[in-house]
């Protein structure tokens, strides 16, 4: 495994991040919610992935983000915080287009914040 490929996830996570927060920012009836989706989902699926590759683990196929969640638990307990059960595209190895309510978008969102909190702030010796 290339071993700058987990910190090439952590960029374009943090950049799918960046643009759905300056999505989530605009007025609400100018946002846009598939793309608050769309970037928040994948960002959540990078850190994931990124941290597994870091710690030298394939991901499990097939990828999802409940596969990822489930796999970076057993390494680091910490990860049990986050909850996606309130994602409906959790299950799914492809992008649908789920998230229309800005409700449902915001929670996803608030998901791709957590995890990126916890793949930057990992415990020393994990």
């Amino acid at each position: 495994m290339n071993s700058t490929h987990h910190r090439n996830l952590y960029s374009e996570a943090d950049q799918l991040l960046r643009a759905a927060n300056a999505e989530m920012n605009r007025a609400a009836e100018d946002a846009v919610t598939h793309l608050i989706c769309h970037h928040s989902r994948q960002s959540i699926i990078n850190y994931l992935k990124g941290f597994l590759l870091g710690k030298t683990i394939k991901p499990a196929e097939p990828v999802t983000m409940a596969s990822l969640l489930a796999q970076c638990a057993e390494v680091d307990p910490r990860f049990q915080e986050l909850d996606v059960s309130h994602i409906q595209c959790r299950f799914d190895t492809h992008d649908k287009e789920y998230c229309l309510d800005m409700k449902a978008v915001e929670d996803c969102y608030k998901v791709a914040k957590k995890t990126e909190s916890l793949v930057k702030h990992s415990l020393p010796g994990l």
